[in-house]
């Protein structure tokens, strides 16, 4: 346990709280800068897909435990064991909110009209710009209640112009398929 020194000394609850906050800061710019920066897969551990230690329970941990020390000895001026428990069980309960958080978070997320490239294999689409000669161009295709614009290459290496009935042949990477111009019957 940590020594009574320790835990009298305001410096230690002032490094956790400051610490903790900086890290939170840091964060919270960096996700609305950079987005996935602070991605949350395959990250923590895990006991049946809850995650109970992540970067941010960490965080929470840091920033609580210390800022409910430094309240605990300033102005409730508290014994070392009652502000060490309550720090401790302050940390703990923000660690596991945040996993709660993230856990109830991740269930929130669907699909909406993200969809497999290769879905569209064998479906009929209109060029929306033209397709040059070797190089990519533009179709639009309807899929999934949804109009969608995906890069295209011609099977047959030639011009395939804007508003042309096209079949989808294959994935060429995941945003291109490869089309040919659909010939009437």
């Amino acid at each position: 346990m940590l020594s009574s020194t320790l835990i009298n000394s305001e410096s230690f609850f002032w490094f956790c709280a400051w610490v903790g906050s900086g890290l939170f800061s840091i964060q919270l710019l960096l996700s609305f800068l950079g987005g996935g920066i602070f991605d949350e897969d395959n990250q923590g551990l895990e006991s049946t897909q809850f995650k109970w230690l992540s970067r941010h329970a960490i965080t929470g941990f840091l920033m609580m435990f210390g800022w409910t020390g430094i309240t605990c000895q300033k102005e409730w001026l508290l014994s070392s064991g009652a502000t060490l428990s309550l720090s401790i069980g302050a940390g703990l309960f923000t660690m596991l909110l945040t996993a709660t958080i993230f856990h109830f978070a991740k269930k929130l997320q669907s699909s909406g009209n993200v969809f497999n490239i290769e879905a569209l294999v064998g479906k009929e689409a209109l060029t929306y710009t033209r397709i040059p000669k070797e190089s990519v161009g533009k179709i639009s295709i309807s899929f999934l209640e949804s109009t969608f614009e995906i890069d295209a290459v011609s099977a047959d290496q030639k011009e395939i112009a804007s508003f042309t009935r096209v079949h989808v042949l294959k994935k060429l990477d995941d945003n291109t398929v490869v089309v040919k111009t659909l010939t009437r019957e």
